[in-house]
């Protein structure tokens, strides 16, 4: 369902699966849908919006080679969708049809 919509859903690499702790997805519309599946009592996080490279903790004591152009820029595009055992297949179902509600009225 996800993977008609304009979302950059996670991809594993040939030969290997994943365990899925955090269902992450990214949009550059991402706080328009993270307001949109709040509207409809659906919850999502934004894991690490600031990049470890740039958190004041860790200002100066990480190597970095180059900049992290594509870190930060896609710190502002991530949004973690709900995934947990307890997730019913009509709750995930209601997930999946908000988001392409929202991705299609974008795209209007």
């Amino acid at each position: 369902m996800l993977s008609a919509t304009s979302l950059v859903l996670p991809k594993c690499a040939p030969e290997t699966s994943h365990v899925y702790h955090q269902y992450v997805v990214r949009s550059e519309g991402r706080d328009g849908l993270k307001a949109a599946l709040r509207e409809r009592g659906i919850g999502t996080l934004i894991h690490y919006p600031v990049p470890v490279h740039l958190q004041p903790a860790y200002q100066g004591r990480l190597r970095c080679a180059g900049s992290m152009v594509n870190t930060e820029s896609v710190a502002h595009q991530v949004l973690s969708l709900p995934i947990y055992p307890e997730l019913t297949s009509e709750q995930i179902e209601q997930i999946g049809e908000a988001i392409v509600s929202w991705d299609l009225a974008q795209r209007a």
